[in-house]
């Protein structure tokens, strides 16, 4: 009876360390992390959702919205790009025309 009571025992520490490997090593090598419903965030901001109306960048032709998006005013007329780089791209355009 104590031999079967040592080797369950043993089982449960085999398996819990190979548990515990196997997450180091998913951690390591960035492996999905798993959240389940109702759990919290753990101080880890998530990606922030697009809101306000959605405009093409008059650059490089992506959708962005215009919460979100890099503004230029030009004539009364504001324009939105995804990126800084865009922005400045069109402004060197801007002034070359």
């Amino acid at each position: 009876m104590i031999d079967l009571l040592s080797s369950i025992l043993d089982a449960i520490v085999a398996l819990t360390l190979l548990w515990a490997i196997f997450r180091a090593l998913r951690n390591l090598f960035g492996g999905p992390a798993r959240t389940f419903v109702g759990s919290k965030s753990h101080g880890k901001p998530g990606p922030r959702a697009a809101q306000g109306q959605m405009v093409r960048d008059p650059v490089c032709g992506m959708f962005v919205s215009t919460e979100l998006s890099h503004r230029l005013v030009e004539d009364g007329k504001t324009l939105h790009f995804c990126s800084e780089k865009c922005r400045e791209t069109y402004q060197k355009n801007a002034v070359k025309a």
